[in-house]
């Protein structure tokens, strides 16, 4: 074999020898790149991601509203727990205040609702409730009791019924729920708090 033509094949033996190595080594990374890839895409997969799904915001049509049971006091403060029952077949979540309207008014004083708490159902900041079917929510009213002893003591300062606006989704149109609620709103001072929206059919007592 002719010297030139020797060196021309040792050169090219060496050069494939190099680009083997480098491919080998390409190929390694590669599969070890895509192992980890392949780990990733575990987290993100279809299955996954749907059980990442967000519960969404309650629709007004699957629940119901209602109070639970006659007003309790301490020590002149009156407290009326209020129950909010998931009627649907899904899971959904509330989060925030109820809105109250107390239609009532006495000498064109009218009721103001507040949000917080008082000293039957305390404040509690607030947060995601979640609601599975068959399951409820709750929230507290509370109201002095002590105040305005001069104004009448029936129908006149009487509140009968309390509608109720929950931040919820909306299926057609919005509505409000409307529940009996039998206090003087006189003796209140014209004022009660609201607690925000909590999980289990009773408020957090204060």
């Amino acid at each position: 074999m002719a010297p030139v033509i020797r060196r021309q094949l040792l050169s090219f033996m060496t050069n494939m020898e190099r680009r083997t190595r480098s491919l080998t080594r390409w190929f390694f990374t590669g599969a070890v790149v895509a192992s980890g890839l392949g780990g990733a895409a575990t987290v993100f997969s279809p299955t996954n991601a749907s059980a990442s799904t967000p519960i969404p915001v309650c629709l007004n049509s699957h629940l119901e509203v209602a109070v639970a049971w006659g007003p309790g006091a301490a020590a002149g403060n009156i407290g009326v727990p209020f129950i909010i029952a998931n009627t649907g077949k899904t899971s959904c979540r509330l989060e925030g205040y109820p809105k109250l309207s107390i239609p009532y008014a006495y000498k064109k004083r009218s009721v103001k609702v507040v949000d917080g708490g008082g000293m039957v159902y305390g404040a509690v900041k607030p947060r995601v409730v979640t609601l599975r079917p068959g399951g409820d929510a709750s929230f507290g009213l509370d109201y002095g009791d002590a105040s305005n002893q001069q104004d009448p003591n029936g129908a006149a300062c009487t509140a009968q019924y309390v509608y109720v606006t929950l931040p919820v989704r909306y299926q057609n149109i919005a509505s409000n729920y409307e529940t009996t609620a039998i206090f003087n709103f006189c003796f209140s001072d014209f004022q009660v708090e609201v607690t925000s929206i909590q999980p289990g059919p009773l408020p957090k007592e204060g």
